[in-house]
């Protein structure tokens, strides 16, 4: 995981610096995970990858779904099954949209639905936990997200029952803070 540094910095690294820096994690590590934010203006480093995975994570309004619209019509509109649409803080009974118009404006249908769950962020953000360690509809989500991203099976947390061969419903790869 390629994390934000903790401080502004004035000048940004160039995109060769980039290129080289996920070039080494790559070699490094079987996954990496990237947060741009809304870096655009990455799109032509290797962040970009025609072979990476990329998700374009939103929230059901307006506003949200016209620039997730812009963003997949204009940049990612050749990527097909290469970028997954993230439904974030997604409350089904509170939508002012329907299942069909929200993929109509996001032009193909969102892959995962993240619930919206306050009082889990809200609990894990104070104290520090890791979502993905709380027994949470969001931790059941994101960490079927990750078994997707790394071509596991998806479907094994709801089995119940003891097995030795079940894995453990925890991240893959955790790094502490220094």
């Amino acid at each position: 995981m390629l994390a934000a540094p903790g401080e502004f910095f004035p000048a940004q690294a160039s995109t060769e610096a980039l290129d080289k820096l996920l070039a080494v994690a790559r070699q490094c590590f079987d996954y990496v995970v990237v947060d741009a934010g809304s870096r655009i203006d990455l799109k032509d480093t290797s962040l970009f990858d025609e072979n990476a995975n990329l998700y374009l994570i939103t929230q059901v309004g307006i506003s949200e779904l016209r620039n997730a619209n812009r963003m997949v019509t204009q940049f990612f509109s050749a990527r097909g099954h290469k970028l997954q649409i993230v439904l974030n803080r997604y409350t089904p009974h509170a939508l002012l949209f329907d299942e069909a118009q929200i993929d109509k404006a996001l032009t193909r249908p969102a892959q995962w639905k993240i619930p919206d769950d306050f009082a889990t962020a809200r609990r894990t953000g104070n104290s520090s936990t890791p979502v993905v360690f709380q027994d949470s509809p969001i931790a059941r989500t994101i960490r079927q997200m990750a078994r997707n991203a790394c071509g596991l099976p998806t479907n094994l947390e709801n089995k119940k029952g003891f097995s030795f061969f079940r894995p453990f419903a925890k991240p893959l790869l955790v790094i502490p803070e220094p």
